[in-house]
């Protein structure tokens, strides 16, 4: 579950690049929208009620999902009414373009993805899918990194470089920070601090914990 967790954190992580990309990927990840709920998505979908928000998503049948508060932000900000006039091809090579370098993913796949890491983080017998309204934002509010910010914050970056250096063998500050977009001195220290979990499982034979 951690490296379901590593490819996820890694697509939002790189999409940072471009705030429209970032915008879709963020998408599915705080909403599990689909591609065709990400097409036709328009700006007056979006509702902030104080400081909860939420979307209206329209594909197989209308639904409402929480939305966090900085995919709200980011979505917002974009010009057009339309935020994403994309084919489902077209979104799944922007999902394809910041997968990790060995798993590709699809819209369709990093949603499910998503789904999986969601259920497995509640502890309890819950399925994501079959929650509404005022239980499925407060699942979201407890389990979703996108709502608590943490996987974009100082100590789960750090964790993430760790990992993305182990992963792709690659321990030159310079190369990981062009590749991630992340600061090349904050990713050179964060080098120098500590070892990374899939390191850790690898040299005590526990691998089996990290898949």
């Amino acid at each position: 579950m951690l490296r379901l967790e590593f490819d996820l954190q890694h697509h939002l992580v790189l999409s940072r690049k471009n705030p429209s990309d970032h915008a879709i990927i963020r998408l599915i990840l705080s909403t599990l929208a689909t591609a065709e709920e990400i097409a036709n998505l328009s700006k007056g979908d979006l509702k902030s009620h104080g400081r909860r928000y939420s979307v209206q998503l329209f594909g197989e049948k209308r639904r409402v999902s929480p939305l966090d508060e900085e995919t709200f932000r980011i979505i917002s900000a974009i010009q057009e009414e339309k935020p994403f006039k994309l084919s489902e091809r077209e979104i799944d090579e922007i999902v394809s373009k910041y997968s990790p370098k060995d798993k590709k993913y699809t819209a369709k796949s990093l949603r499910k993805a998503m789904i999986t890491f969601l259920n497995d983080s509640a502890l309890f017998d819950f399925r994501v899918e079959s929650l509404k309204s005022k239980e499925l934002e407060d699942f979201m509010n407890d389990f979703n990194p996108l709502f608590s910010g943490i996987w974009l914050e100082e100590e789960g970056l750090r964790d993430f470089v760790l990992n993305y250096s182990e992963l792709n063998k690659i321990s030159d500050p310079r190369v990981i920070a062009e590749e991630t977009g992340i600061e090349e001195s904050f990713v050179a220290s964060t080098l120098g601090s500590g070892k990374s979990i899939f390191f850790l499982a690898r040299k005590y034979n526990s691998e089996k914990f990290i898949s």
